[in-house]
């Protein structure tokens, strides 16, 4: 199924609705000269948010800290990779941190340090995702998946009534699944339901792309700290 023409929507022109709500977004900015982008407070946000997922892991490796301290570490690396990939990775992507495309491209990009890729999340959040909101079988974030059901118009099963006990179970699992399956399924995927677009050679780059940035990945946050500082494996994937 092509899912880029499975719902049609009426044409913008005329529409009151969408042109009264985007003057009066427009209007808040101008009338209180407030910039659409990233104020202080969210330079300020990202650098503390990037320097608790870097500063944690380098003194984990360096200094090999005792087992409660570490376990804090790769806490605080936890806390600030939601808070990278909710506000700073997601703005930039968004083309919104920045006027400046080099700026939303660099901070766009942090998503790879979190072990996604940057192509993949595009085409599942601002396209699916914002021209689809909520609507079942066309927004990947609602999609039923893992035993996880995100909308009442996907069928109830037994098994969804405790989903509310074993998400916290699931959602630990996520970095994991995200960095050895995920973007290697919706590559395909989005390919197959019309989604992803891209001319033969750039659909197959992205894939070279993206299984060079998952072994870099690999390499650096997971081999490192397990071969060369010799940190428990089970720490790690904590």
């Amino acid at each position: 199924m092509n899912k880029k023409n499975a719902v049609k929507f009426r044409s913008r022109t005329g529409n009151d609705f969408h042109t009264a709500l985007k003057k009066n977004v427009q209007d808040y900015f101008l009338k209180n000269n407030i910039s659409p982008f990233a104020n202080t407070t969210m330079v300020v946000k990202t650098i503390v948010l990037l320097t608790s997922y870097i500063a944690p892991f380098v003194l984990l490796v360096v200094l090999h800290p005792p087992l409660l301290v570490s376990l804090l570490l790769w806490a605080l690396m936890g806390i600030a990779m939601a808070g990278i990939g909710m506000s700073v990775m997601h703005d930039a992507n968004h083309g919104a941190y920045s006027s400046k495309a080099w700026v939303n491209k660099i901070l766009g990009s942090t998503l790879n340090l979190l072990g996604g890729a940057v192509f993949n999340w595009k085409l599942q959040h601002n396209i699916l995702h914002h021209t689809y909101t909520n609507i079942s079988g066309m927004d990947d974030d609602i999609d039923t998946k893992a035993g996880m059901r995100f909308t009442p118009h996907d069928n109830l099963q037994n098994k969804h009534k405790g989903q509310y006990w074993y998400a916290f179970g699931l959602y630990s699992l996520i970095t994991l699944y995200w960095l050895l399956g995920k973007d290697f399924v919706q590559w395909k995927r989005y390919r197959d339901n019309g989604v992803n677009a891209s001319p033969p050679a750039e659909y197959y780059r992205n894939l070279v792309q993206l299984t060079i940035m998952k072994l870099l990945y690999i390499g650096v946050f997971i081999v490192v700290p397990v071969v060369v500082a010799t940190i428990p494996l089970w720490q790690v994937l904590i």
